[in-house]
């Protein structure tokens, strides 16, 4: 009779703090830094060289920050760059709802134009949900959007300048997506 009655008090006790913990709201997803998503070290390897320089600093619509590391190559210069907005931060700067919000936002705007639609790409596997637009990468996780881009020097020659844009497309999309990948492990 005792060990049911602990076992009893035990099970109570359980499905009391459950039942609380459901009751608590979720904590917005807060400001997280660019340059620690992907670091100095992280782009370089990204990219096989020593980055000439970075930059990072706030930026808005949607509000958050943004680190680009910046690398020079045979008279070019090529760039890891991460944008990183919290719902937090989207929210109070009035235009936008969530992190979530801009993504399906930035998605269906895109989908309405049927230029940009055709080079649109949705991913698995990235985040909650991303896409490639055949620019950057577009990524919502949790509270937060991220927008990736990582070009580098563009080998080759090529019959026309379609050809080239789609092998740097390529080149660039494939870059984007192993940042995020380093990206996306930091990111709870």
């Amino acid at each position: 009779m005792k060990k049911s009655t602990v076992l009893l008090g035990t099970a109570l006790i359980v499905v009391c703090v459950a039942i609380a913990l459901s009751q608590v709201p979720a904590r917005a997803a807060g400001p997280l830094d660019a340059c620690s998503l992907l670091t100095k070290a992280e782009a370089e390897a990204l990219l096989n060289q020593a980055s000439s320089s970075q930059k990072a600093g706030k930026v808005s619509a949607p509000a958050g920050n943004q680190c680009a590391y910046f690398f020079k190559k045979k008279g070019g210069t090529y760039s890891a760059k991460v944008k990183v907005s919290s719902s937090e931060e989207i929210k109070s700067e009035g235009i936008f709802k969530s992190a979530r919000d801009v993504f399906d936002r930035q998605k269906r705007a895109r989908m309405a134009n049927a230029d940009t639609a055709q080079k649109m790409r949705s991913l698995g596997g990235l985040g909650d949900e991303a896409f490639w637009n055949g620019y950057d990468l577009w990524i919502v996780k949790g509270g937060y959007l991220l927008t990736i881009l990582v070009q580098d020097q563009l080998a080759g020659s090529f019959k026309s300048r379609e050809a080239m844009d789609k092998a740097r497309a390529e080149q660039d999309f494939n870059l984007s997506q192993r940042a995020a990948s380093v990206i996306l492990l930091k990111i709870k």
